[in-house]
Parts: structure tokens; sequence; C-alpha cells
């Protein structure tokens, strides 16, 4: 290593002192509060307000090899807004994105973030996006190691609560060529599909923890997703192909919470859709595990009056709605019944984490970004609970 090399060299890039759209390369994007806008992988939701961007960023890391990189800023914001990261490909298409909060600076002003570039990407762009206005400076990109992003997720979780799970022992059982694959350090490919709950968990930075217990190990992470959207899209063999046939998966990985929705023509049979979308991973060859949702809205009782206040432990079961009493995502015990019928692995990503929002006695949202998506805190959480089930090889 040459140790006279200065930190500033190894960055990506660097803006020193507040950014704006004076800053060369950046530019505001007005949005109007409160329209409803369709997101690429996160679907159509409320504006998250007006966006601040800078230009496409070539990325400095090997190609077709993934890599971390660390984002550092100072926010200063008197209103819940967000960091973003959009990806592109070679051929300048959008990947899937990862972001997260920027909080009131009550809570904090300078931020050390982790991300994970996928394999396919070539370049990024960073961005800003709030309501009511954010203040950003002194802004770094760098590329990190495997080991500094594992060490990121462990400071992160030792600010948290210890999650008390242990996923059952035989959890691998049904995925004997990838967990040889862990083991003997053979090429292995991962496709996650889903929805944004699923990016949520890709972006949980788990890969890292993976590739710490499993030194030998060469998985090769890819996310497949698209916003809102689950098996009764991908069941079509087009958006098969798309999705996952294009990927060739070792191993597919199906999770989110959109795969037990109605799709837009209001034609249900969610598990039926499910199951289609298995028998067609099957005649590729690959190994599949299903997974059931985890945390993401925040279902406890909330106190408008004292929003920031600690709750008491509680419980909840498959029935537990919302508080807007919308459809429950907590469901699980048909995933589970349906990966047994058709024999694949299924990993109960419900139970640890909701269990973990329950009796966490943390106030309510402290592990969302906004209505239905994971901050880091709850991305945390899910990356750990992959973790473990990992370790069950």
């Amino acid at each position: 290593m040459n140790t006279d090399v200065s930190a500033a060299e190894l960055e990506l890039v660097r803006y020193e002192g507040e950014i704006s759209s004076k800053t060369p390369g950046w530019e505001l994007l007005q949005e109007e509060e409160g329209k409803m806008v369709s997101v690429p992988f996160e679907g159509r939701y409320e504006s998250k307000g007006g966006r601040i961007q800078s230009p496409v960023i070539k990325l400095d890391k090997a190609p077709g090899e993934p890599a971390y990189y660390r984002l550092t800023f100072r926010a200063k914001t008197s209103d819940h807004c967000y960091w973003w990261v959009d990806f592109y490909d070679a051929d300048n298409n959008l990947l899937p994105d990862v972001n997260s909060a920027v909080y009131p600076n009550s809570d904090r002003e300078d931020y050390d973030q982790m991300i994970y570039a996928p394999a396919a990407a070539t370049s990024l762009r960073l961005a800003f996006q709030s309501t009511h206005g954010v203040t950003v400076r002194d802004l770094a990109v760098r590329q990190a190691t495997t080991e500094e992003a594992g060490e990121w997720g462990d400071a992160l979780y030792a600010s948290l609560p210890p999650l008390q799970f242990q996923p059952p022992a035989d959890s691998f059982q049904l995925l004997p060529k990838t967990a040889a694959a862990l083991k003997e350090g053979k090429t292995w490919r991962v496709v996650m599909l889903g929805d944004s709950i699923q990016n949520d968990s890709f972006n949980s930075v788990f890969q890292a923890l993976v590739k710490r217990d499993f030194p030998q190990s060469q998985l090769d992470f890819i996310i497949s997703v698209r916003g809102s959207t689950g098996c009764w899209y991908y069941q079509s063999p087009e958006h098969f192909a798309e999705y996952v046939t294009r990927y060739q998966p070792d191993l597919l990985m199906i999770g989110g919470i959109s795969n037990l929705n109605e799709d837009p023509d209001n034609v249900p049979g969610g598990m039926a859709k499910i199951g289609r979308v298995i028998e067609q991973a099957k005649t590729l060859g690959c190994e599949i595990v299903l997974l059931s949702p985890p945390h993401c809205w925040d279902w406890r009782p909330f106190d408008a009056g004292n929003p920031g206040a600690p709750l008491p432990a509680m419980t909840w079961t498959e029935a537990t709605l919302e508080t807007k009493d919308v459809a429950s995502s907590l469901l699980w015990t048909p995933l589970m019944e349906l990966a047994a019928k058709q024999g694949i692995a299924f990993w109960n990503m419900t139970v640890p984490t909701a269990d973990y929002v329950a009796q966490s006695c943390k106030p309510h949202n402290y592990f969302n970004r906004d209505y239905i998506h994971n901050n880091d805190r709850g991305k945390q959480i899910i990356g750990r609970c992959l973790q473990r089930y990992f370790l069950t090889a």
C-alpha cells in the first residue's frame, strides 16, 4: 500500500463548501409539493419535493465488479428529506437506486453513508430531495473496502437494540448448491427479485457481512426490481425473461411486499402468480428461496401530539393492520405453505423484523425514511436477518 497517497487522491469526487444550482454541473429540478409521481424503483407516491442533483459521475471501480462507496456530507434541514444515489450502466440505462433520510437538525448534521454499487453500474448521480429545503455542504465520495463496509454496518447496528433472532438450522437444506458455493468459493450469481422493499433489503449492505462470514465466497448479487411490483407482473413470460432469465441466476431470491397484492387490473390470485414465477425459475435450474415481507411501514399506534416519544413494547399478529387500515403486510403463513408445496426454501423475514420493531420501544417511524420505506436503521435489521440466514449454510 502506498502510504504517500492522500485521502483526497483516493476520492471519486469532492465538493467543498455549500452545494447549490450554481455548483458546476449541479442543477435544481422543481417539483410540485403533494403531486403524485412515478419513481421507477419505488412506484407511484406523493412527490418527495424538489431535487438538486449532480452531474453523472463515472465510477472508478473495476468493470463488471461490484464495489462499496462511502458518501459523506453535512446537511441542515428543518424537515425530514432525502439523499439519493442513482446508478447507470454502460449504456446509460438507469439501475435501481439507493436512498435514505436526511433528518431535521435536532437529530444530526454529519452523514457517513455506505453504498453498494452493483457490478453493472458504471456511473452514478448524487441528489437531495426536499419539500422545504435542505442545505448540503462538504460532500465527498470514495471507494471503500468490503471490510470498511462491514465495519460501517457494525457501528450502526451497535447503536440499535440487539436482534434476538436465530433462523432455523435447516434454512439452507433446500439450497445445497448455494451452500457449497459459499464454502468453496465458486462464482455464484444471486438475483434478488421484487419491489422497492426488496431493493431496501439489497441496500442493507448485508453483502459485506456475508463476505466476512464466508471469506472465500464469490457471490455476485444482482437486484432486479420494479416499483410496487410483485409476481403478478413477473409471471408473464416476457417480464420473467426481462427480470430473471437475462441474469441466469444460480440462486433466485423472491421477496418484497407486493407479491400478494392484486395487479392493476384487479385480478386476484397472488399465490398462483408467485407459483408461476417459481415454476418458470425451476426451468432455469437455479435454486430458489421465497422471502416473506420484512418490516416496511410502521404499523404501531401514532401519537400526533408526541411523535418522538418512546412507545411501549407490543405484540402483533398476521391480522395487524397499519394505522390507515389498509391491507396488512405482516402476512407470511401462505408464503411458507406455498414454498413447502413447491419444494423450495422459505425464509421468514416477517416474524423477526416485526418482533424487533414491536419490542424496540423506539418512536414511531424510527426505522422508516418515508411512509413505507426503510431508513438505514430499518435496512440494517433486514440485513442482519439475511446475514443470519446465510450463516446457516
